[in-house]
């Protein structure tokens, strides 16, 4: 979804390239789905080349893809001479709730990219892992659109400092994830099923209830239309959790 939503258009500003949604389960399609949707060889028609899966799924909830599923995903693209992406900002949040190695999840990919901020808790930084000749090629196209960045020494050091500390302990988020939708439930909200550190709820007016949230010190965000989405990560302990679930009380109420 993100490169749909949230990169101002950028895959067809800077690449030419078109994009398709699949209308999966909380943001995860079949590969019937992948299968149905390539473009047929056709000079009128645009070329299919790439398929990009989300693990996590971000505005499905915090999904976790099931690894068959994936692996049926990227057969299918490999039969018709596609590549893959596995947009995995959230990737470790997956290897936790789910046990399977990040090794595992990424096999078959050409490329992968993962987040070291959201749950994993470094103030900035990513990266994308490939082969070394794709590598080469992507750090070319970095510094043609001004991507550099200069001294970034200190950042790749709280990059490491979250790989080796802060992997295992997301599981805490997950848990106060559940807690969060399970309060969010009880009163009365229609909430997506939860598996990692993402809540995403159905109210009437996501502008005022995030409006409300603010004014009482807690911050969460739109997620479309009739939707927000709340997060839990390093710095969102239980009581945090339990000081949001007061608040939503006092906003439902007063509306």
């Amino acid at each position: 979804s993100h490169p749909i939503v949230a990169e101002a258009g950028g895959p067809a500003e800077l690449a030419g390239a078109m994009t398709t949604r699949l209308a999966g389960d909380a943001g995860m399609f079949t590969p019937e789905q992948v299968d149905a949707a390539i473009w047929p060889e056709d000079r009128y028609m645009p070329r299919s080349r790439l398929v990009s899966v989300e693990q996590t799924t971000n505005m499905g909830g915090g999904r976790v893809w099931p690894l068959d599923q994936i692996r049926g995903v990227l057969e299918v693209a490999r039969a018709h001479g596609m590549r893959a992406h596995l947009d995995g900002a959230r990737l470790l949040n997956a290897v936790v709730a789910s046990g399977v190695p990040a090794a595992d999840y990424a096999s078959g990919f050409d490329t992968a990219w993962l987040d070291f901020s959201k749950g994993l808790g470094a103030p900035v930084g990513a990266v994308l892992c490939g082969s070394r000749e794709l590598i080469a090629e992507a750090w070319r196209w970095k510094q043609m659109l001004g991507g550099a960045m200069r001294q970034a020494g200190i950042l790749a050091a709280g990059c490491l400092h979250a790989l080796d500390n802060h992997v295992d302990r997301m599981a805490d988020d997950h848990e106060n994830a559940r807690v969060l939708a399970e309060g969010l439930a009880a009163l009365g909200l229609d909430v997506l099923p939860q598996e990692t550190n993402i809540v995403i709820t159905a109210v009437e007016d996501p502008v005022a209830v995030t409006r409300g949230m603010a004014e009482r010190g807690v911050r969460i965000s739109s997620a479309g239309r009739g939707r927000i989405r709340c997060v839990t990560h390093l710095d969102v302990d239980r009581e945090g959790v339990e000081t949001a679930l007061a608040a939503f009380g006092e906003v439902l109420a007063a509306r």
